[in-house]
C-alpha cells in the first residue's frame, strides 16, 4: 500500500531525510593541500564534490530539450557565484547517477569546472524515478508536452490517479487534466505546443475540435495566421460536430454530488480516473488506465486475477 502521507512534500519527503537547501557553495572544490575532495558520510550519503566526468544523466530524465541559451546564462552565473545548489545523485556501476540536476551539470560544464557538488543519495529505480518527475514538474520551464509526459510517466510508474499526481506536486487536479489532454493532440500538433508554435489555450481549443483532419488545418490556421486563442475557440465551436451537440448536453450538466463523490472513492481505491455517468434507470463506470502495468494493479486492487 503507498504512503500517500508523503504526497505534496516534493522532494524533501521522497528524499526521506534533510531538504536540500539551494546553499553557495565554491565553483571549485576546496581540498586542502591538493588532497581529495571531503568523503561522504558512513552510510554512503552526503555533500561531496564530484568530478562531472563521473556523472551521467538519468534515464528517467523528462526534460527532452535544454535551451543553449538558458544554459549559457546559468554558466555565467556559475563563473560568477559557483553552483548554488548541489546535484542530486546516487552511485550506480562505479559512476554517479544523476537523480535531479541535469541542468546545473550541463552548464557547469559550460563554465570549464572539472568537479560539482553533489548530495549523495540511496536510493533505488522507483524513487529515482519520482524523485526525478517531480524535481522537474516543480520547475517552471519544462515545456508543456514534456510536463504531460511527464505526469503521465509519474502516473504510470505509481498507479496514481490524476488527483494524487497533483497533489504530490503541489498543483490543482484541473491543471493536471489539462496537461495529460495534450497527449491526445496528433503529433503534428504536439510539436507545435512544445516548439511555442501555439499555446496551451490554442491547445485546449483544438481538443474541442473532434474531427482529426479538422483540426489539424486549425492547427496550420494558427500559426499561419497568428490567431488568438478566443479567435480559435470561436473556429472551434463553429466545427459541425459542435453545432450538432444539443443545448443542455450531458457534458455540461452539473454531476450528482453524491456520484462526485463516489466517482472520488473509487478513483482513489484502484489508483486511476474513474467516471460515472447516471441515468434514470441505469449507466455507465469507465475506469482509466494509461498502461498495462496500471491496468494489472487495477485488475489486482478489483481482486481479479488478469
Amino acid at each position: 500500500m503507498r504512503d500517500n502521507r508523503r504526497l505534496g512534500l516534493g522532494l524533501d519527503a521522497l528524499l526521506g531525510g534533510g531538504s536540500v537547501e539551494p546553499v553557495a557553495v565554491e565553483a571549485a572544490p576546496p581540498p586542502a593541500n591538493g588532497g581529495p575532495p571531503p568523503s561522504p558520510a558512513r552510510n554512503g550519503e552526503g555533500l561531496i564534490y564530484a568530478l562531472v566526468d563521473e556523472l551521467r544523466p538519468n534515464p528517467h530524465q523528462p526534460r527532452t530539450v535544454f535551451d543553449e541559451q538558458d544554459l549559457q546564462s546559468l554558466a555565467d552565473s556559475i563563473r560568477s557565484s559557483g553552483v548554488l545548489q548541489p546535484i542530486i545523485a546516487r552511485r550506480r556501476d562505479g559512476m554517479m547517477e544523476i537523480v535531479a540536476g541535469e541542468r546545473r551539470l550541463r552548464a557547469a560544464r559550460l563554465a570549464g569546472l572539472d568537479r560539482v557538488p553533489v548530495v549523495v543519495r540511496n536510493v533505488d529505480d522507483h524513487a529515482m524515478l519520482q524523485m526525478a518527475l517531480i524535481e522537474n514538474l516543480q520547475r517552471r520551464d519544462l515545456n508543456p508536452l514534456e510536463k504531460a509526459r511527464a505526469f503521465r510517466q509519474l502516473m504510470q510508474a505509481n498507479a496514481w490517479s490524476q488527483d494524487e499526481a497533483a497533489h504530490a506536486v503541489g498543483l490543482g487536479r484541473p491543471t493536471v487534466a489539462n496537461m495529460l489532454r495534450l497527449l491526445e493532440l496528433p503529433t503534428e500538433a504536439q510539436e507545435a505546443v512544445a516548439s511555442g508554435a501555439i499555446t496551451m489555450g490554442h491547445a485546449r481549443a483544438l481538443l474541442a475540435v473532434t474531427n482529426p483532419a479538422a483540426r489539424l488545418a486549425l492547427m496550420k490556421r494558427i500559426v499561419a495566421e497568428d490567431l488568438s486563442v478566443r479567435a480559435v475557440e470561436k473556429l472551434a465551436a463553429a466545427q459541425p460536430e459542435a453545432r450538432s451537440k444539443p443545448r443542455g448536453a450531458k457534458f455540461n450538466a452539473k454531476k450528482d454530488p453524491h456520484v462526485a463523490d463516489l466517482e472520488k472513492k473509487l478513483s482513489h481505491h484502484l489508483g486511476t480516473k474513474v467516471e460515472i455517468e447516471a441515468g434514470k434507470s441505469g449507466g455507465t463506470i469507465s475506469i482509466r488506465y494509461y498502461s498495462n502495468a496500471q491496468f494489472g494493479e487495477v485488475m489486482r486492487r478489483m481482486g481479479v486475477k488478469a
